[in-house]
């Protein structure tokens, strides 16, 4: 019996108990034990040991380890009738090893790999391997047995459209005609001259009833002019409206115009285009049946757009996809194909054609308004302005209307048709339609009669405002009515009593100081001031005439002189009081 040889590496990935799991802590154990490898071989030629030289607790845990899968099952006689024929339930490779088939599932779940990729990934991990063809067999038998499940963790898009169940129709709350309109945009797998263009398309959900157009873009303005082409080409209005998250569908002026039309608008999650299949669909069976006949046909995939390059490199020797229709013509064969084509052909899910069941509906739906009105309800959306004294004023213009007299000042809703600049659609902010303002440059009138138009209508409308407001000033005037307030609130005041209420003296030094008599001066007796009149007039009289005086008494004299009481006893003498008459000059007593 051969000898089980194993790599240090080998009996590190048993992770035994009380042993290193690395080959480094292995190789110094067997070092230390001195034990030589047998042989060398495998990969890296790295060193391979006998069971038996190892040191016996090592061999001991190797075998119990290794013991399960190196049992040999008790022989059945040849001629026992329950003898099952083959490999005995349970003893195959992926059996005794799940981990290993655990990962091999994990891997095919990610992407879709070949056997050779899967073992190389394996060998990262994992010692014991099994053999090419087992693995080969593992992988298609998964493969085949669950498409769907890989589909959903490999290809979401492809589980969506092959695998996930539809048991229920996309249809089946749709009970009348115009109910709901799926709408959405797709790239034109068709080049034209004009480039490669968009294509928008919308569908009755009940009828199935359709219309193309062309456009450059999705943007607001194409989705607008769709809806208004097909709401006037049927007469009819839809109760609400399907689309995607596109920039196109969920611009402030699509919401807001819906909104004022009184469309529901139903906006399906990103990533669901199941929640619009009709439309949808729509593109692809035109793409069958008309786009990959036409010539500027680019492809609808990259293997479509690789194979026809490829082609056209043969044909002409350029890997170019050449365009030969102008964008009418592709609108044209559009028109033809669904008028012409998917309205008149009967449909399986809806049991007879397109017009068959659009006719069959006896509801009513609503009928479509003017062009004017809906041009201008589905006008592209400004935003608030305020009037002012030059008008709307929008991209350096000024718009102007009679009407926008009376909003002066006021905030207003802007709207506007992108085909036309001249004119801008007024509305209040409770969404009424005001007018229609116009400018004058950009509408072809002469500003300068414009200019004096729109004065006078403002004059005409603040005349008329003035007098209706003095006709309700003759009704009620300011001045009676404030007289007759002034003499309510007297006669209020006059029947008021108050009755006091209790306090408590507040004191500070200041207000202590205040409430303190000012004592009073004493009067001066008129003696006295006659004696100092007259000595200050000698001693002045004497200085006058050169006589020497002393410098302080002549100082005193002439301040004295120049004082109020000299001066009050000099106008008493004039007046011809008497001296020696007591007149009292004393303050008021001060509280």
């Amino acid at each position: 019996m051969t000898a089980k040889l194993y790599s240090a590496s080998e009996i590190a990935a048993f992770e035994l108990p009380d042993f290193s799991a690395t080959k480094r802590g292995i190789l110094a154990y067997l070092t230390k034990n001195e034990v030589e490898p047998f042989a060398t071989g495998g990969r890296g030629n790295a060193g391979l040991y006998r069971v038996e030289d190892l040191p016996e607790r090592l061999r001991s845990a190797l075998e119990q380890r290794t013991a399960p899968r190196l049992a040999v099952r008790a022989p059945k006689p040849v001629n026992d009738i329950s003898r099952s024929v083959g490999r005995p339930k349970g003893s195959d490779y992926w059996t005794q090893n799940p981990e290993v088939a655990d990962a091999v599932v994990s891997i095919l779940a990610r992407q879709k790999i070949s056997a050779a990729r899967i073992r190389e990934l394996l060998e990262t991990r994992y010692i014991e391997l099994p053999s090419d063809r087992s693995l080969q067999r593992f992988i298609k038998h998964y493969e085949t047995t669950r498409p769907a499940l890989l589909a959903s963790t490999r290809d979401p898009d492809l589980f969506k459209g092959k695998y996930r169940l539809a048991l229920g129709r996309a249809d089946a709350g749709t009970t009348r005609a115009h109910e709901v309109w799926e709408l959405d945009t797709t790239k034109a797998d068709v080049l034209t001259k004009g480039g490669r263009i968009m294509i928008l398309g919308l569908i009755d959900r009940f009828s199935r009833r359709a219309r193309f157009i062309i456009a450059p873009s999705e943007s607001g303005q194409s989705v607008r002019r769709l809806l208004i082409d097909t709401i006037q080409a049927w007469g009819v209005m839809p109760e609400a409206v399907a689309t995607d998250n596109g920039s196109g569908y969920i611009n402030k002026s699509i919401v807001s115009a819906l909104e004022a039309l009184g469309i529901e608008h139903k906006l399906c999650p990103p990533g669901s285009p199941e929640k619009k299949p009709f439309v949808e669909r729509l593109f692809g069976t035109f793409t069958r049946e008309r786009a990959e006949l036409l010539g500027g046909y680019a492809g609808h995939n990259v293997a479509d757009a690789q194979r026809l390059r490829g082609r056209a490199k043969k044909e002409t020797g350029r890997a170019v996809i050449i365009p030969e229709m102008e964008p009418e013509e592709l609108q044209a064969v559009l028109d033809a194909w669904v008028d012409g084509v998917y309205h008149q052909r009967r449909h399986g899910s809806l049991g007879m054609s397109p017009m068959a069941k659009w006719q069959s509906c006896t509801a009513a739906p609503a009928a479509a308004p003017s062009r004017d009105v809906l041009l201008m309800a589905l006008s592209a959306l400004v935003g608030s302005v305020t009037v002012g004294k030059r008008g709307v004023q929008w991209k350096k213009g000024r718009y102007w209307a009679p009407e926008l007299a009376a909003f002066v000042g006021r905030p207003v809703l802007v709207r506007r048709d992108e085909d036309e600049l001249g004119e801008l659609f007024i509305f209040g902010e409770d969404g009424r339609f005001i007018c229609t303002a116009t400018n004058s440059e950009r509408a072809g009138i002469s500003e300068e009669a414009f200019a004096v138009e729109a004065r006078r209508q403002q004059a005409a409308y603040m005349k008329a405002a003035r007098a209706d407001i003095r006709q309700k000033q003759n009704n009620f005037r300011f001045e009676d009515a404030r007289d007759a307030l002034l003499r309510r609130d007297a006669e209020s005041a006059g029947k008021l009593a108050i009755l006091p209420r209790a306090t408590v003296e507040r004191s500070t030094p200041v207000l202590d100081s205040l409430a303190e008599p000012t004592p009073l001066p004493q009067p001066i007796d008129p003696d006295v001031v006659a004696t100092r009149v007259a000595r200050a007039d000698h001693l002045i009289s004497q200085a006058d005439d050169g006589h020497e005086v002393p410098a302080d008494q002549l100082a005193w004299a002439q301040a004295f002189a120049s004082g109020p009481a000299y001066a009050g006893f000099k106008a008493r003498q004039e007046s011809g009081f008497a001296t020696g008459k007591i007149i009292n000059f004393s303050l008021p007593h001060r509280r």
